[in-house]
C-alpha cells in the first residue's frame, strides 16, 4: 500500500494514501485490517479525502508501518469483511448530511433572493404533492401536516421559513434513517449464522468435517436430521422435511427432494440431504435477515402499536387546530407553526429504535432476540418451564464411566458412540464426542450414516450390523437388545446420579455410557431470582428417570417436576398452561424440546444445544449461564418503561410546541427545529444501552449518535 505520513506524534499517525478518493471496498479493507490488530487503539478512514488517522499502542510504530507496507487494499481476502460495513454506513449518511449543509450555506450566501425563492418552491413541491395525495386518499398522515406548513409559508411569501422547514425536515429524515439503519444492521449481524463447521462430501462419498470458509460453490455438503442448513443450495440426494419458518413465515414443513432449492438458516426436521452449494458467501441469508427485521410484524410490540394508534388519532386534531388558529387569529404564521407539530414522529421512529437497540444490546450480551414482541412477552410472563439437561444442568456434562459387555473394548465402543452422536449435537452428545477426543480416539475414521429418532435415539449400521444408541426404553425395550445377567449386574452398580446412554450392536447390548450432569451452581439462585421478578409458576420437565429428576428438582428448588416425558407431553403441558391464561416461557436445548418451544409464548433455547431448537426458539441464550435469563427479564422490563416514557415525552413536548405556536411564541422554522430536535433527542436516548452499567459498544466504531448530536446542534 502506498501512503505518506503527513503528521505523527507519539501514539498517532495521520496518513495520506496518495489517491483523490478511496473506493469504499478499499476503505473497508484498510479499516477492518487495522481494527483487528492488537496494537491499534482506534482507526478512522476518510474515503472522500483518502486519508486515515490511526491511534496505536506502544512506543514503536515500525511493526505497524511494516504491516501497512505489505497490505494490498485491492485484496478483499486480506481480511474477513463483515457482510455490512458499519464504517461504510456511517460514511454514507455523514456525506449526505454534509452535502445538505453545504448546499444550504451556498444557497444563502451566493444565490440572489429571487433564485432562492424559485429553488424553495421547487424543493417544497414534492412535499405538497405527497400531502395532497394523502388528503385525497383520506389518510391523515404527517405528510399532510408538513405539506400544509410549507404551503402556508409559500403563500405568505415567507420563503426563508419554508426553506428552513424543508431543510430541517430533510436533515431530520436522514438522521432518523441513519439511526434506524444502523440499529437494523447491528441486529442483523447478531442474527446472522454463526456456523463454523460443515460435513463436506469428499471424493469417494466420504463425509469430512471442514471449516465453512473452505466450502466453494459447486461443493456438496451433507445435512442430517435436526441440523441447520448452513448454505444456500440445490438438493442432489435424499428427501426431507425442512422448517423454513424463519425465511418464509410458513409453519408448514417444506418437502425437499432432488433438484429442490434449500436456504441457509432453515432447519432439517426429518430425513437427511446432500446439497450442492450455490452461494457459499451466505450474503443471501443476510439480506433475508435484514428484510425479515424490517418487515416482520414481530418487531412491533403491543406497547408501540397502542402508542401509534393514539398519535394517529391526534393528526386530524393537529390539522384542525391549525385551521382554527388561522381563522381566529388571521395569522398564517401561527397556523404554520401549529402544522409543524407531528405527534407521530417520535412514536414511529424513536420507539422502534428503542426495540432494535435493546435487541442489539442483548446480542452483545450473547442473547439473540428475534422480535420486539418477545421482549414484551418476557416482561408479562408468569410461568417458566425448564428442560433439565443442558438447561438447569451443565451444558457440558462429562462422561465418567463406560461399561462394556461381552469383553468389548471400551475405547472402541466410545469411538463408535462419538461417530454417531456428533451428527446430532446435544449436551449429552457433546459429552460423548469430547470424551473420545480427550482420549485421542480417531472416531472420524468410523463411517456411519446415522438417523435420529425423536425421543428415542440414533440408528445406524456398521459392517452390516444394526447399531442403536439412546435411552433404556429405546435400546432395551423397543429394540429388545440382549444383555446377560452378569453384564446387567455391572450396569446396576453404576452410580445412581449418572445419566445413561445405552448402545447395542447387532441386537446385543454393547456398552452403557455413564454421564455425570451436575446442576449448574447458579441454578438455585436463578430460580429464586425469577420468583422475585414476578415468575409465580416454575416447572421442570425431562425425559430422564424419576430418580434423577427428583434429585435435580430438589437441588434447584423447584417443587413441580415431570419425569420420563416425551416431546409431545412437554408441548401439551405448555399449551394447557396457556389455555389457563398464563404467559409461558419454555427453556430447552434439544431436538426433543422443539415442539414445546414452538407452543410457548416465548421459546428460549440454549446456544450450545441443537440447531433446530435454536432456530425454532424466539430467543437464544449463549449456553452456559442462566444468569442471562435474569438479565433478559430486567432488559424487558426496562424496555417497556422506556417505550412508555418515549410516548409520554414525545406527546408532551409536541403539545408544548403546539401551544407555543398558537400563542405566537415560536415561528414555523423554530417549531420545525424544536420538533426535529425532540425526535432526534429521543432517538439518541433510545440508542443508548438499556442497562448502562455494562456498556460494550466498540470504541473504534464511530456511531450515528456521535455525529448526529453535532449536526443537530449546527442545523439551526
Amino acid at each position: 500500500m502506498k501512503y505518506r505520513i503527513t503528521h505523527q506524534t507519539d501514539h498517532r499517525l495521520h496518513l495520506d494514501l496518495a489517491k483523490r478518493r478511496l473506493p469504499e471496498r478499499e476503505a473497508d479493507v484498510l479499516y477492518y485490517a487495522l481494527a483487528e490488530r492488537e496494537d491499534i487503539e482506534s482507526v478512522r478512514v476518510f474515503a472522500r479525502t483518502a486519508e486515515t488517522i490511526i491511534r496505536f499502542r506502544g512506543d514503536n510504530a515500525a511493526p505497524l508501518l511494516d504491516f501497512l507496507d505489505q497490505l494490498d487494499l485491492t485484496d478483499s481476502g486480506a481480511v474477513e469483511l463483515p457482510q455490512v460495513s458499519a464504517r461504510a454506513t456511517n460514511a454514507y449518511y455523514k456525506e449526505q448530511i454534509i452535502t445538505k449543509v453545504l448546499l444550504r450555506i451556498v444557497k444563502r450566501l451566493f444565490l440572489p433572493a429571487p433564485v432562492r425563492a424559485v429553488v424553495t418552491v421547487y424543493s417544497g413541491a414534492p412535499y405538497i404533492i405527497n400531502g395532497v395525495k394523502d388528503l385525497f386518499r383520506r389518510s391523515f398522515s404527517a405528510e399532510i401536516v408538513h405539506a400544509s406548513a410549507i404551503l402556508a409559508s409559500l403563500l405568505t411569501r415567507d420563503f426563508a421559513t419554508a426553506s428552513s422547514i424543508i431543510f430541517l425536515t430533510d436533515v431530520g429524515e436522514i438522521l432518523e434513517e441513519w439511526t434506524f439503519k444502523k440499529s437494523v444492521d447491528d441486529l442483523a449481524q447478531s442474527l446472522a449464522l454463526n456456523v463454523t463447521k460443515v460435513w463436506k462430501v469428499a471424493d469417494g462419498g466420504d463425509l469430512v468435517q471442514v471449516n465453512i470458509h473452505q466450502v466453494r460453490d459447486g461443493d456438496r455438503i451433507h445435512v442430517a436430521m435436526g441440523s441447520m442448513i448452513p448454505l444456500d443450495g440445490v438438493v442432489t440426494e435424499g428427501e426431507a422435511l425442512v422448517n423454513q419458518a424463519a425465511m418464509t413465515g410458513e409453519s408448514i414443513l417444506a418437502e425437499k427432494r432432488p433438484d429442490s432449492t434449500v436456504f441457509a438458516g432453515t432447519v432439517l426436521e426429518e430425513g437427511d440431504l446432500t446439497i450442492e452449494v450455490r452461494g457459499a458467501s451466505g450474503e443471501t441469508r443476510y439480506d433475508r435477515i435484514v428484510q425479515m427485521i424490517e418487515e416482520s410484524e414481530s418487531m412491533v410490540s403491543v406497547t408501540q402499536s397502542r402508542a401509534e394508534n393514539v398519535v394517529s388519532r391526534l393528526i386530524p386534531y393537529t390539522f384542525g387546530t391549525a385551521v382554527l388558529t388561522g381563522l381566529f387569529t388571521r395569522n398564517l404564521t401561527k397556523a404554520a407553526s401549529v402544522l409543524m407539530v407531528d405527534f407521530s414522529c417520535a412514536i414511529e421512529v424513536a420507539m422502534p429504535i428503542a426495540v432494535l437497540s435493546t435487541m442489539r444490546e442483548a446480542g452483545r450480551r450473547r442473547i439473540t432476540v428475534k422480535g420486539g414482541k418477545f421482549l414484551e412477552l418476557i416482561s408479562e410472563a408468569d410461568t417458566v418451564v425448564f428442560d433439565k439437561t443442558g438447561t438447569l444442568t451443565h451444558a457440558t456434562p462429562i462422561v465418567e464411566e463406560v461399561v462394556t459387555m461381552e469383553g468389548r473394548d471400551e475405547n472402541e465402543m466410545l469411538a463408535l458412540a462419538a461417530a454417531m452422536e456428533e451428527h446430532f449435537p446435544h449436551s449429552l452428545a457433546n459429552a460423548v464426542v469430547k470424551a473420545a477426543k480427550d482420549r485421542k480416539l480417531n472416531h472420524a475414521v468410523i463411517r456411519t450414516k446415522p438417523t435420529y429418532i425423536v425421543a428415542h435415539g440414533i440408528v445406524s449400521a456398521l459392517g452390516g450390523e444394526r447399531v442403536v444408541i439412546g435411552s433404556y426404553h429405546f435400546v432395551l425395550e423397543d429394540e429388545a437388545a440382549f444383555v446377560s445377567e452378569e453384564d446387567w449386574a455391572r450396569v446396576r452398580r453404576m452410580p445412581a446420579q449418572y445419566s445413561r446412554l445405552y448402545m447395542a450392536v447387532g441386537g446385543r447390548l454393547a456398552a452403557v455410557i455413564g454421564i455425570d450432569d451436575p446442576i449448574k451452581t447458579e441454578t438455585p439462585r436463578i430460580i429464586s431470582a425469577l420468583r422475585e421478578n414476578g415468575i409465580e409458576h416454575i416447572v421442570m420437565m425431562t425425559g430422564d428417570s424419576e430418580r434423577t429428576a427428583k434429585a435435580i428438582a430438589a437441588e434447584a428448588g423447584i417443587s413441580e417436576y415431570y419425569a420420563e416425558v416425551l416431546p409431545e407431553d412437554k408441548a401439551r403441558y405448555v399449551q394447557e398452561e396457556r389455555d389457563k391464561g398464563r404467559k409461558v416461557i419454555m427453556i430447552g436445548d434439544g431436538i426433543n424440546d422443539s415442539p414445546a418451544l414452538s407452543a410457548a409464548d416465548v421459546g428460549i433455547a440454549m446456544k450450545e444445544g441443537a440447531d433446530i431448537a435454536r432456530e425454532i426458539a424466539d430467543i437464544t441464550l449463549s449456553g452456559k449461564e442462566l444468569e442471562q435469563l435474569i438479565t433478559l427479564k430486567k432488559m424487558s422490563n426496562k424496555l417497556i418503561a422506556r417505550m412508555n416514557a418515549t410516548a409520554r415525552v414525545g406527546i408532551a413536548f409536541n403539545a408544548a410546541i403546539l401551544v407555543a405556536g398558537i400563542a405566537g411564541l415560536v415561528v414555523p422554522g423554530t417549531a420545525a427545529f424544536l420538533h426535529n430536535a425532540s425526535t432526534i433527542g429521543l432517538c439518541l436516548e433510545n440508542m443508548t444501552d438499556i442497562l448502562p452499567e455494562d456498556r460494550s459498544l466498540p470504541a473504534e466504531e464511530e456511531s450515528a449518535a456521535d455525529f448526529a448530536a453535532a449536526v443537530s446542534g449546527s442545523a439551526a
